[in-house]
Protein backbone atom coordinates (compact mmCIF):
# COMPACT_ATOMS: atom_id res chain seq x y z
CA UNK A 1 0.00 0.00 0.00
CA UNK A 2 1.20 3.60 -1.02
CA UNK A 3 0.57 6.80 0.27
CA UNK A 4 -2.01 7.38 -2.22
CA UNK A 5 -3.99 4.40 -1.50
CA UNK A 6 -3.75 5.55 2.30
CA UNK A 7 -5.31 8.57 1.22
CA UNK A 8 -7.95 7.49 -0.72
CA UNK A 9 -8.49 5.11 2.37
CA UNK A 10 -8.72 8.44 4.44
CA UNK A 11 -10.94 9.98 2.44
CA UNK A 12 -13.62 6.85 2.21
CA UNK A 13 -13.55 7.41 5.68
CA UNK A 14 -14.48 11.13 5.70
CA UNK A 15 -17.24 10.17 2.88
CA UNK A 16 -18.58 7.57 5.55
CA UNK A 17 -19.01 9.75 8.23
CA UNK A 18 -20.57 12.89 6.34
CA UNK A 19 -23.35 9.92 5.63
CA UNK A 20 -24.42 10.33 9.18
CA UNK A 21 -28.27 8.61 8.98
CA UNK A 22 -27.30 5.71 7.25
CA UNK A 23 -24.83 5.33 10.23
CA UNK A 24 -26.82 6.04 12.82
CA UNK A 25 -29.55 3.80 11.48
CA UNK A 26 -27.45 0.74 11.26
CA UNK A 27 -25.75 1.44 14.65
CA UNK A 28 -28.79 2.24 16.41
CA UNK A 29 -27.00 5.05 18.03
CA UNK A 30 -30.05 6.74 19.53
CA UNK A 31 -31.58 3.42 20.40
CA UNK A 32 -28.73 2.51 22.46
CA UNK A 33 -28.21 6.09 23.91
CA UNK A 34 -31.45 6.22 25.14
CA UNK A 35 -31.65 2.43 26.41
CA UNK A 36 -28.50 3.53 28.52
CA UNK A 37 -29.54 6.65 29.44
CA UNK A 38 -32.68 4.67 30.80
CA UNK A 39 -31.02 1.48 32.64
CA UNK A 40 -27.96 2.79 33.61
CA UNK A 41 -28.18 6.73 34.01
CA UNK A 42 -23.93 7.15 33.85
CA UNK A 43 -23.39 10.93 36.04
CA UNK A 44 -21.35 12.03 32.60
CA UNK A 45 -23.68 10.12 29.64
CA UNK A 46 -22.01 12.58 27.40
CA UNK A 47 -18.46 10.93 27.67
CA UNK A 48 -20.23 7.77 28.11
CA UNK A 49 -22.05 8.09 24.45
CA UNK A 50 -18.60 9.39 22.53
CA UNK A 51 -16.93 6.48 24.19
CA UNK A 52 -19.60 4.07 22.58
CA UNK A 53 -19.45 5.42 19.13
CA UNK A 54 -15.92 5.86 19.09
CA UNK A 55 -15.15 2.65 19.78
CA UNK A 56 -17.98 1.21 17.42
CA UNK A 57 -16.79 3.05 14.32
CA UNK A 58 -13.07 2.50 15.17
CA UNK A 59 -13.95 -0.66 14.85
CA UNK A 60 -15.63 0.07 11.59
CA UNK A 61 -13.07 1.67 10.16
CA UNK A 62 -10.33 -0.89 10.91
CA UNK A 63 -12.04 -4.03 9.91
CA UNK A 64 -12.67 -2.26 6.61
CA UNK A 65 -9.20 -1.50 6.40
CA UNK A 66 -7.97 -4.85 6.60
CA UNK A 67 -10.74 -5.61 3.94
CA UNK A 68 -9.12 -3.66 1.67
CA UNK A 69 -5.73 -4.16 1.92
CA UNK A 70 -5.06 -7.19 3.60
CA UNK A 71 -3.44 -6.28 6.84
CA UNK A 72 -3.89 -4.91 10.18
CA UNK A 73 -4.33 -0.95 10.36
CA UNK A 74 -1.43 1.02 11.22
CA UNK A 75 -1.19 3.27 14.78
CA UNK A 76 -0.58 6.15 12.57
CA UNK A 77 -3.41 5.76 10.26
CA UNK A 78 -5.48 4.40 13.17
CA UNK A 79 -4.97 7.73 15.05
CA UNK A 80 -5.75 9.90 12.18
CA UNK A 81 -8.91 7.95 11.56
CA UNK A 82 -9.64 8.52 15.56
CA UNK A 83 -9.17 12.28 14.91
CA UNK A 84 -11.25 12.19 12.23
CA UNK A 85 -14.41 10.41 14.04
CA UNK A 86 -13.75 12.75 17.43
CA UNK A 87 -13.75 15.92 14.82
CA UNK A 88 -17.77 14.12 13.90
CA UNK A 89 -18.91 13.64 17.41
CA UNK A 90 -20.41 17.11 17.28
CA UNK A 91 -22.31 16.28 14.35
CA UNK A 92 -23.35 13.18 15.44
CA UNK A 93 -24.79 14.57 18.48
CA UNK A 94 -26.28 17.27 17.13
CA UNK A 95 -28.16 14.64 14.57
CA UNK A 96 -29.25 12.20 17.69
CA UNK A 97 -30.73 15.91 18.95
CA UNK A 98 -32.97 16.44 16.25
Amino acid sequence: MDYNELQTFIQDVRDDLNNLDSLISYYDFLGNHNIRTIVFNPENDSNFFDGYVVSILDHRYSEFFRSKFNCEIDELTRIDVLEIINAHLPYIRKKLDE
